[in-house]
């Protein structure tokens, strides 16, 4: 790993951690903790990249951590827009009744699990990729 920060490899290596807290909910079949363990190991790659280029965002939502990606560290992020697009609602979806409009448990099944699984291994090997 070429993290340049201390601070950013632990991000990142946390998020690996959720990532892998994310396939082990999937043999669970609590599918809606995929789905938050998903979003939580996207969102600390992210700020393991913005972390090495020496910028701190505080939210929870995807889209502007990866807007500060784009706008201010010059990266582009085509290839992990529809996958942050994705996860970032399930911050809050996967957890709150009154944010889904419904018991989240109940919410997802096993192959939306799984494409929200993929989509986090997608955003957190495009962030391995762009550290430097």
């Amino acid at each position: 790993m070429l993290c340049v920060r201390e601070e950013a490899r632990k991000w990142l290596e946390q998020s690996i951690e959720d990532l892998n807290t994310a396939k082990d909910t999937l043999s669970t079949g609590h599918y809606y903790a995929v789905a938050f363990w998903s979003h939580q190991a996207a969102e600390k790659a992210l700020n393991a990249l913005l972390i090495d280029g020496g910028k701190a965002v505080r939210t929870h939502d995807l889209n502007e951590l990866l807007n500060v990606i784009h706008d201010e560290l010059n990266i582009p992020i085509n290839d992990v827009l529809s996958d942050v697009n994705k996860l970032t609602v399930h911050y809050t979806i996967s957890r709150y009744p009154d944010a889904a409009n419904g018991v989240p448990a109940r919410l997802y099944s096993k192959s939306y699990a799984e494409e929200l699984l993929s989509s986090a291994q997608r955003v957190v090997e495009w962030v391995r990729r762009n550290l430097q």
